[in-house]
């Protein structure tokens, strides 16, 4: 690109009196000015592109979150720091010697340095990096890059309690949780939510909610059951009138799938609310320290066997109501199938 304005004209002369740039400058550069990245297979070895070391993590929810410092070459982190001089996580502790600082093959990036020179995978592990990046509104209404450290709040939470809690995907409700914060908007879509409904709500530890929806679900569908059964095992309720059972299954069809919608644009917004209110009652229990990360590890995070058994006990009443149906429903469903 050719300068065109006097005063691009006039850096370009100044330019070409600087003094050439020498090794130390260059690796200073390189270390200040860039981030330094790893690269993470699909096995879980992470490479770092500073120094090339290679190494397995034992702690993929923290580098996920975070990013990873490298064990070999200490970026981030003065060479054997006890603990992260960023979020104070523990370091691993320091096997054997580090490379020397002056040697100029461990100064150069990865990819400009003799292949025979790069480490081996081992099993050290990782610690987690200082930030993860966001997107919010400027106050001119645009939208900037927002970083934000493990020390930072989320509604006067620190991201890290947040992550903690969490447990699971914690990237993706860290960024809604900070995006709702800044906007005040509630509707977030959770495909997971509409899909899975009181599964969704009871793997994320929301008991009174999830059992809430699964009673309301189960009343929804009592209508429609009950017009299966009567469709194809009439005798089992007699002279009772059941006219108004397939009026009551359209409505409570209808009335099922608003549910699903609603939870599908809320549902984030209710676990985030609910989170809150027990992180903020673990806040004031405990003090700062490894007793309330354990306490947020052990009252957030995920349950697959709630959400199990959920679709056990639907499982139970589907068969319930297709043993109460007959075989004539059973052959339906088979013709239907194909079979």
């Amino acid at each position: 690109m050719k300068p065109k304005t006097p005063i691009q004209k006039e850096v370009i002369r100044l330019s070409a009196t600087l003094p050439e740039l020498t090794n130390a400058q260059r690796t200073y550069a390189f270390h200040h000015c860039f981030k330094h990245y790893g690269r993470r297979t699909a096995k879980g070895v992470i490479t770092c592109t500073e120094c090339g070391h290679a190494w397995k993590s034992g702690h993929s929810l923290a580098d996920t979150l975070c990013g990873c410092t490298c064990p070999n070459c200490g970026t981030h982190n003065q060479p054997g720091a006890a603990q992260c001089s960023h979020c104070g996580c523990p370091l691993p502790k320091d096997n054997g010697p580090r490379p020397d600082p002056k040697d100029e093959d461990t100064q150069v990036p990865i990819y400009a340095r003799d292949p025979s020179t790069v480490h081996k995978p081992d099993n050290s592990r990782t610690t987690p990096g200082p930030r993860i990046d966001t997107y919010t509104a400027d106050d001119n209404g645009g939208i900037c890059r927002r970083e934000i450290g493990p020390e930072d709040t989320i509604d006067g939470i620190k991201a890290k309690d947040w992550a903690a809690y969490v447990g699971r995907s914690p990237m993706y409700y860290l960024m809604q949780f900070f995006r709702m914060s800044m906007t005040k908007q509630k509707v977030t879509v959770c495909l997971s939510a509409f899909l899975f409904g009181p599964a969704y709500l009871l793997y994320r530890k929301m008991w009174k909610e999830g059992l809430l929806t699964a009673l309301l679900s189960l009343v929804l569908s009592v209508p429609s059951l009950i017009a299966i059964v009567a469709t194809f095992n009439p005798s089992l309720f007699g002279s009772m009138p059941l006219h108004w059972v397939p009026v009551a299954a359209d409505v409570c069809a209808i009335a099922d799938w608003i549910v699903r919608i609603l939870l599908g644009l809320f549902s984030v917004w209710l676990y985030r609310n609910t989170s809150k209110k027990n992180i903020d009652k673990i806040y004031s229990e405990y003090p700062e320290g490894d007793a309330r990360t354990d306490a947020l590890l052990q009252k957030g995070g995920t349950s697959i066997w709630a959400a199990l058994l959920y679709f056990g006990i639907v499982l139970l009443l589907s068969s319930l109501v297709i043993n109460l149906a007959g075989p004539g429903f059973v052959q339906y469903a088979m013709a239907m199938a194909g079979y």
